[in-house]
């Protein structure tokens, strides 16, 4: 059971943690953790420095106006592109160099590390570039042929 908290947010847009008996916390951060396919599950109020102060194991037990305004800005500020097509994915000098379109449009970007892209546990990709933004791949039966000829000697 999550210890009862409550969010404030600033004309900013800036949430602030209050917890009975503790200290507010000023600009703190909400984070959906895995797996991505229950986000109403495992949410976390981070610190400005990425520490854990909260973990929400299920939106559903809290209270109903709480629980819309932390998926109010879970929405206004989570920024998962999802690749719906592969063109190319150019392999040399040690990275990855990926031209893609999103659900939020054409990208371009390198990943450095083979371990940069994931698999995660329901088929799914979660691809990470060079500059720590994330992406999510759809498992390689969901891809056209084109995009999976690109992704398949990757995956």
């Amino acid at each position: 059971m999550t210890e009862p908290f409550e969010l404030v947010e600033d004309h900013l847009g800036k949430l602030t943690l209050r917890r009975p008996n503790q200290e507010d916390v000023k600009d703190v951060r909400l984070r959906r953790a895995f797996p991505w396919s229950m986000p109403a599950q495992f949410v976390s109020i981070r610190s400005s420095e990425g520490k854990e102060l909260v973990l929400i194991e299920s939106l559903a037990g809290i209270d109903a106006s709480l629980r819309r305004q932390i998926e109010r800005w879970l929405d206004q500020h989570s920024f998962i592109p999802r690749i719906t097509r592969v063109h190319d994915v150019d392999v040399r000098f040690g990275y990855q160099q990926w031209r893609v379109e999103t659900d939020r449009g054409p990208a371009e970007f390198r990943v450095q590390e083979r371990e940069d892209i994931r698999f995660l546990h329901d088929g799914r990709f979660s691809v990470k570039d060079a500059d720590g933004n994330v992406y999510e791949l759809a498992s390689i039966e969901k891809l056209d042929a084109d995009s999976r000829r690109a992704v398949e000697a990757l995956l």
